[in-house]
This record gives C-alpha cells, structure tokens and sequence, in this order.
C-alpha cells in the first residue's frame, strides 16, 4: 500500500460519483476501480490517500500517475474565486468542495460518453463492466475481480452482433465504428490531444454517435478543456431555472455561462450539476 500525501481541496467520493467516471464502486469505505491496467483499491482519510494496486511494481509511477489521474497539482481555490458568483455556486462548492475534474484516459472516457446517451448511470455502469468483462483482461485485487477496458484494436476484432449481445444496443455500431476510426488513424488520439477545444470538438463530431453534449463531456473529462459545457436536462434546468428564469437555446445557454463564470465554466456546471442531481435545488427544478 502507498500514502499519498498531502492532499489539499480534494473529496474522493465527490469526484468519483460526480457522473464523469464509470469505473468505480465503493465498498466499506473503499473505492475500487481500474484505470489502465492496474485494478486499484482507494481510501481517503483527511489530506492522505491510502492506494493498493494490483500491480505495486513502481509505486513512484503509481502516485505520479494517480497525482495526473485525480489532477491533484491544480489550484481549486482559485477556480472557486472565479465562479463563486451567487447562492446557488456557494452553495454547491459548499457542499461539494474538493470535487475534481480528472485526466481520463482518451479512449476510454470517448467510449464511456457514447454509450451514455439516452442511458442513465447505473446502465451505463453495466455496458461498460460486460464489454470490459467480455474483451478486457481480467485483474483481481483484494478478493475482487474486474477488467481492463478494451483497446480499439480489441472491439475492432468482435463485431456489432456481439456488442449488441452486451447490452449496448443502438450504441454498439457507434462504438465500433469509433474504434475502427481510431485504429485506422481517421481518428487520431495522439493529435486530439494537442488541439484546442473548437478543433477537438469539431473533429470529435465528426464521428457518428458524437453529438454536441458527448463532443463537451470528452474535452472536459479527457483533454482538460476547461471551457467545455456539457448541456444536459439537468444543465438546462439550472440555466433556465435558477438564473435566466426563462426557456432558452443551447447557444443562449452557452453563452450566458461564458459570459457569466468565464474560462472555468466546466468546474462551474460540474459543482451545480452534481449538487443538483444528488443533493438540492429540487424545489426550484421540478
């Protein structure tokens, strides 16, 4: 087991169950998940991280890695004393403080965010564990047993029948067809990553079964595009509800959280969505 320590402004089980990861589930107080090839098992207590990994080769790597994983080395203070505008964002950062956007592995949040569509989160949970279970590797650690997510090269070498089979249904030939793009280098992850938001976003796009909201929630979740705003129901709800107090389009919605908390406007919709959809405002939404 390694420390990692000190952990400033950061609250595991916030950023895990904040609806931008999949992979993890807690049990007694640990959360365990698997993030490449190693099957993790974590604990927080106060400004210390407690980490068991199935693979304890290179603890260095392993806390370098986690560090980058969990963006640890980012100054949250900062960003709150940019958004923290009005009630409604003290009252999220209040109760949701420390949650953390991370640094998903590209291909892996890409797929998670196609299979999300029309689909809620213990669903998309489901569809991730039997592909990863039906074409990952196996990795047990502590009695538990998981699997690594498939590579493109990996889903490329099933076929839709067989990913229909593991529940994914429309949302199959949309992941395969992602993965054949990306293996033939249509899509290329390695260049993504080094694009601006409006160029990742519009190539992402460019993909069938990526849609403006998925196109959002994969430059904020994988290509640490700050800028990027997902408009979901609950998104929409709060624009509309909360602060612009009428119907509004996407891009009026856009453009008021721009205009409103400026660069940091994906922490700013990540703290009120994920206050709303577990914990308050549900008099003023419904």
């Amino acid at each position: 087991m390694i420390e990692i320590r000190p952990i400033s402004d950061f609250n595991l089980y916030h950023t895990l169950n904040c609806g931008q990861a999949f992979r993890w589930h807690e049990d007694n107080g640990w959360f365990y998940g698997v993030v490449g090839s190693s099957f993790l098992r974590i604990c927080q207590k106060g400004e210390s991280l407690f980490v068991e990994s199935s693979d304890e080769s290179d603890p260095i790597k392993l806390q370098q890695s986690l560090w980058y994983y969990f963006d640890l080395g980012r100054d949250l203070s900062r960003i709150f004393d940019l958004i923290n505008k009005d009630h409604y964002m003290e009252t999220s950062i209040e109760a949701c403080r420390g949650m953390r956007i991370m640094n998903q592995d590209l291909w892996e949040c890409l797929s998670s965010f196609i299979l999300s569509q029309n689909s809620n989160i213990p669903r998309i949970k489901q569809m991730i564990r039997k592909i990863s279970e039906t074409f990952g590797n196996s990795v047990s650690l502590d009695g538990h047993v998981d699997y690594t997510f498939p590579t493109p090269e990996m889903i490329t070498q099933s076929s839709v029948d067989q990913l229909v089979q593991c529940g994914l249904g429309y949302r199959a030939s949309y992941l395969f067809n992602a993965s054949i793009a990306v293996v033939e280098k249509e899509l290329d992850l390695d260049w993504l990553k080094n694009q601006s938001y409006s160029v990742a976003k519009q190539e992402l796009m460019s993909l069938k079964g990526i849609g403006d909201k998925v196109a959002a929630c994969i430059s904020l979740f994988s290509l640490g595009h700050g800028e990027a705003l997902p408009i979901d129901v609950w998104v929409r709800k709060i624009a509309e509800r909360l602060y612009l107090k009428r119907k509004a389009s996407k891009r009026q919605i856009l453009e008021f959280f721009h205009d409103y908390f400026g660069e940091h406007i994906g922490y700013a919709q990540q703290y009120l969505f994920h206050y709303a959809r577990t914990i308050g405002f549900k008099e003023l939404l419904d």
